[in-house]
């Protein structure tokens, strides 16, 4: 091979380097260059001390019962607690699932189910009776009702699948409490 020659196959390698180069030099200016955040660093969401859930900013007036039970329709509550049926009975004399029997829940005071194992929140509030008023907020947010509860269920978002539960779950009882006028 002559001098000519080996000069060409240098100038290409040369050439090929220079390109690559240039070329991861120019995509990475133009193509890949990261955006800057305009504050450094990640939010990182914290929970409140001792495992609770933060509570919302502004709670809703609670509705009265009057006004739930006025569009209730306890024909529907067999379907709606189906979402429930999964972890609780609602059958006299029924066993306990992973919750309680729900039979006669309304009048009942909390933790009261015989044989089950309640949570120490749910315990806690052992002197307190299932009013409507509790149950219905209960059944909106376990955790923000009782928080503590080792119920893991979110709650039932719908007003109107709220309503047909309670009353569905107010005639599951040897004496069902009044309905509010």
């Amino acid at each position: 091979m002559d001098g000519f020659e080996f000069n060409k196959a240098m100038m290409a390698l040369l050439l090929v380097g220079a390109s690559t180069l240039g070329g991861s030099i120019l995509a990475n200016e133009l193509i890949y260059k990261p955006k800057k955040p305009a504050k450094p660093g990640y939010e990182v969401a914290v929970a409140p001390a001792g495992g609770q859930q933060a509570a919302p900013a502004q709670a809703a007036a609670p509705k009265p019962m009057s006004e739930v039970f006025a569009s209730a329709n306890a024909a529907n509550g067999p379907a709606v607690f189906r979402q429930c049926a999964t972890c609780h009975t609602v059958n006299k004399g029924g066993a306990n699932g992973a919750g309680p029997n729900l039979y006669g829940i309304v009048g009942r005071n909390h933790g009261a189910a015989p044989g089950f194992n309640y949570s120490a929140a749910m315990k806690g509030k052992a002197a307190e009776p299932w009013t409507l008023e509790a149950l219905y907020a209960f059944i909106t947010n376990p955790r923000g009702s009782v928080p503590g509860t080792s119920m893991s269920f979110a709650g039932i978002r719908s007003e109107q699948q709220r309503a047909d539960l309670m009353a569905y779950l107010r005639e599951q009882s040897d004496s069902p409490v009044e309905v509010p006028k």
